[in-house]
């Protein structure tokens, strides 16, 4: 599939809910070198993703969770240029691999360095939400029967009582000084479909890009704000510094620094004002 298709993308996201359901209750698991969760859910789900997206005959190419230590440096500069679906078959493997429905395929599309759209989809949940060119449309259902709708941001306003939600490197190394709760469940699919539905105040993440690609069409289309704690914007153009995109590096593809997406700039700022990250 080279182009974004909305129609099109609907049985295939059928497709990755099936196979991730089929192992919920009991996903084969084992551990990669960083000591993270994978299961042969998220295997089989990027496979097939694979399938459909990974042509670098046609100029399309696949930035994913499992297979990027399998592309060399040509192929990752040529997705940068090009055509590149990047995907994470079960973001939030960790939830997923002991029931917890915290957790949700994304795949964000990306041309010349500007991810253009993005999805999000649930499917313990069977929430699903996905850009059309300008606009944004969510759903519950199963994908066959989804039936789509104009999505309606809801925007918790800043108070003490908002809950923040942070990445599990946050929760490891930063420092909270504030009275609001906060959650680390380690997904960011959950994360941000919790920013955008309202039930969240604020998301502090360090990420790879896989974990963040399909929200960010979402966010910015949303009207969300997304600073980095070295005060550069996060945004769909990811050739503007808030990705190290150097191929050499271990970490070519991460987040630079930590981010914080919320409603505004205010929510953005009383958080830096009451957290330490070291850098």
């Amino acid at each position: 599939m080279k182009d974004w298709n909305v129609q099109q993308l609907l049985p295939l996201l059928e497709k990755c809910g099936q196979i991730a359901m089929k192992y919920y209750d009991n996903p084969p698991c084992e551990l990669k070198a960083d000591n993270t969760v994978v299961t042969l859910a998220d295997k089989e789900i990027e496979a097939l993703l694979a399938k459909e997206f990974d042509r670098p005959d046609e100029g399309v190419y696949l930035i994913g969770e499992e297979t990027l230590a399998t592309r060399d440096r040509q192929y990752q500069e040529a997705a940068l240029r090009e055509t590149c679906w990047i995907v994470d078959p079960i973001d939030g493997t960790a939830p997923y691999s002991i029931h917890l429905p915290a957790w949700g395929v994304s795949i964000g599309y990306m041309r010349n360095g500007i991810i253009e759209e993005g999805l999000l989809y649930m499917p313990a949940t069977n929430e699903l939400t996905i850009t059309d060119g300008p606009k944004v449309y969510c759903a519950k259902g199963l994908p066959e029967s989804f039936d789509l709708e104009e999505m309606e941001f809801k925007k918790r306003p800043l108070d003490a009582g908002g809950i923040i939600c942070i990445s599990q490197k946050a929760a490891k190394v930063g420092k909270f000084d504030l009275t609001n709760q906060l959650f680390a469940w380690s997904g960011c699919v959950a994360s941000f479909q919790n920013l955008f539905t309202g039930r969240l105040l604020a998301y502090v993440l360090g990420a790879k890009i896989w974990d963040v690609a399909g929200a960010i069409p979402i966010m910015e289309r949303g009207g969300y704000a997304a600073i980095n704690n070295k005060g550069l914007h996060i945004t769909k153009d990811i050739r503007n510094g808030c990705f190290n995109l150097n191929p050499d590096d271990r970490r070519c593809w991460y987040l630079n620094g930590h981010a914080i997406i919320a409603p505004d700039e205010a929510t953005i700022n009383y958080i830096y004002n009451h957290m330490t990250m070291p850098e």
